[in-house]
């Protein structure tokens, strides 16, 4: 009690006071977002600055699945921390992009209409592209980070 008293003669608590402050209104909420520290709306299911996940919706409905999923790769792709998700990276997306080069050359085979062959080498031309992308991506940026730090 003595230091209790002691503080309030000394004035340190004499602007503070323990009553939450009435003249915030709802509206002025904001919630931060744990990626980017960027302030959404607090009814926001994703941020608005780096599109990852603010809410447990997110991840857990059909649609908004999707989106969340997304955050997880663009964060692979633009941060990786570890030479294991670069690893990984090359693992799930290096399967992707054997496929897709097998597709598009293999696509064009005789057992096929010619529409059918044409879509299938486009279909593997583009995942190609795509996982090619990442895998370079995710590779530039780790090896960019390791000559930083």
């Amino acid at each position: 009690m003595f230091v209790v008293e002691r503080i309030n003669q000394l004035g340190y608590l004499k602007d503070m006071s323990v009553e939450p402050h009435q003249d915030l209104s709802e509206s002025d909420e904001m919630q931060l977002c744990i990626s980017c520290m960027a302030p959404n709306e607090v009814t926001a299911n994703f941020c608005a600055n780096c599109r990852a996940p603010l809410s447990s919706y997110a991840s857990t409905g059909p649609f908004e699945h999707l989106f969340a999923e997304g955050a997880v790769y663009r964060q692979a792709a633009n941060r990786p921390r570890k030479l294991i998700v670069v690893l990984g990276v090359w693992l799930l997306f290096g399967v992707m992009f054997l496929v897709g080069l097998w597709r598009c050359i293999f696509g064009l085979s005789q057992d096929e209409v010619l529409g059918t062959r044409i879509i299938v080498s486009l279909f593997g031309f583009a995942v190609v592209v795509v996982s090619g992308a990442m895998i370079w991506k995710t590779t530039r940026n780790y090896l960019a980070q390791s000559r930083r730090g």
